[in-house]
């Protein structure tokens, strides 16, 4: 199984499941909201459900609100990450571990998040993970990536 991150526009940040010939719907989609490109603030009502050859748009298996456009929102920039596999933390095998860049725009503040893998359908249900040494449990940096 393949999982890549896939930033927003301003609504909504995803994580999707790759298949192949796959198509996640932009420009017509963000997320699953209708993509409005004169107005991208303001979803659509209602948008199609497949691109013009007639294959159906695949909806994310994690979508959280853009925390620059909503005050409630999880974050800015859905960064991609990986499956746990380790045996350090038994509690995360087998978690899918991604993150966001920022949670607020005008400062460091990036977080991790550990989700449930249940097949290639979301949505995924997801924690974020706080850190035992860093103040508040909180990264205190910008996440740009997994390593």
């Amino acid at each position: 199984m393949l999982i890549a991150g896939d930033a927003g526009q301003v609504l909504r940040e995803e994580i999707d499941v790759v298949t192949k010939g796959g198509n996640y719907g932009w420009n017509v989609k963000e997320g699953t909201l209708c993509f409005n490109a004169a107005d991208n603030k303001q979803p659509l009502p209602d948008c199609p459900d497949a691109d013009s050859l007639g294959n159906r748009f695949i909806d994310p298996v994690i979508e959280f609100k853009n925390s620059m456009t909503y005050p409630e929102g999880l974050g800015i920039v859905g960064v991609g990450g990986y499956v746990y596999r380790g045996q350090q933390y038994q509690g995360l095998d087998g978690k899918y571990l991604f993150g966001v860049w920022t949670q607020a725009h005008d400062k460091p503040d990036g977080a991790v998040f550990a989700a449930e893998v249940t097949g290639d359908k979301g949505p995924w249900q997801y924690r974020q993970l706080h850190f035992k040494d860093m103040a508040n449990g909180a990264l205190g940096y910008y996440l740009y990536g997994f390593g």
